[in-house]
């Protein structure tokens, strides 16, 4: 009975173990080799020198920074961390040189997470800038909190889309059941296609052309509204773009998706937020 319940765990009670396994087996080896060197004391500077490996590459964000040659950077970031720690660890040493370089790493984490999120930033903003399409983005409604951002071909051909989410404030963890993603709005906007001729006809950002589509009311000047059931799509056109609101009412309110479609703007890349 005990090997049938080991055997349930699978790939992911292995990766669990293992994740527990490493960090064990990689102190005793440099425990191991800092006594054939003569490393004094062998067990701190091992604990120290793993910690301050560890810490180092969370806190710079190293994954994401090293792509090429990762392999050799590990390598040296280990290898300094050991020689700080041995240095560390002799109390020889003044105290003063010790709390400066405990200082300097505990500033790593806050500017490495500056720094991370500043990259991301401006990936996101190369990503959306190069989209050739008009970033038209709302008046966030309170409550709520934009998300998602990206940009991608259309399923049909050439045309660049670009897309985001409107998230409740409440389901900032993320969304993982069907009523919680009913509680969230898409948005997708894209060039105006040729089927696109309200209040005739409503198909907008389609994969072929020509497409049956339904009729669809105009809400305000430049702007349309679609339902089948709950099912809800507000248009609006701004230009030569077109932004698409999808939602389930309820549980959105579409008092909300008529204030999205109605204070669609042109906006820059760093109006949509990383994430």
């Amino acid at each position: 009975m005990p090997a049938k319940k080991a055997q349930g765990y699978g790939c992911l009670g292995i990766a669990l173990l293992w994740s527990y396994v490493v960090p064990v087996l990689l102190f005793f080896f440099s425990w191991t080799a800092l006594r054939l060197v003569n490393v004094r004391p062998a067990w701190l500077t091992a604990l120290l020198g793993i910690g301050i490996g560890w810490y180092v590459s969370w806190s710079t964000h190293l994954t994401e920074w090293v792509h090429d040659g990762a392999t050799y950077v590990q390598l040296a970031l280990c290898m300094g961390a050991f020689a700080l720690a041995a240095w560390s660890t002799q109390s020889s040493r003044p105290l003063w040189p010790r709390a400066a370089v405990a200082l300097v790493l505990l500033l790593l984490m806050p500017i490495g997470s500056f720094a991370s999120t500043q990259a991301k930033q401006s990936r996101q903003s190369n990503e959306l800038a190069a989209a050739h399409v008009p970033l038209l983005g709302p008046n966030v409604p309170t409550g709520y909190y934009l998300n998602g951002a990206g940009a991608t071909g259309s399923s049909g051909g050439n045309d660049p889309t670009f897309f985001y989410r409107l998230t409740p404030d409440n389901l900032r963890r993320g969304a993982n059941t069907m009523d919680e993603l009913h509680q969230e709005i898409q948005v997708i906007v894209g060039p105006v296609q040729p089927g696109f001729t309200p209040p005739s006809h409503c198909a907008a950002l389609t994969s072929s052309y020509p497409t049956p589509s339904p009729a669809c009311s105009q809400v305000t000047p430049g702007v349309w509204r679609s339902a089948n059931y709950q099912y809800v799509e507000y248009y609006t056109r701004v230009g030569d773009a077109v932004a698409v609101i999808q939602a389930t009412t309820p549980p959105v309110n579409e008092s909300v998706l008529r204030e999205l479609a109605t204070t669609m703007r042109v906006r820059t890349p760093s109006y949509f937020p990383t994430g």
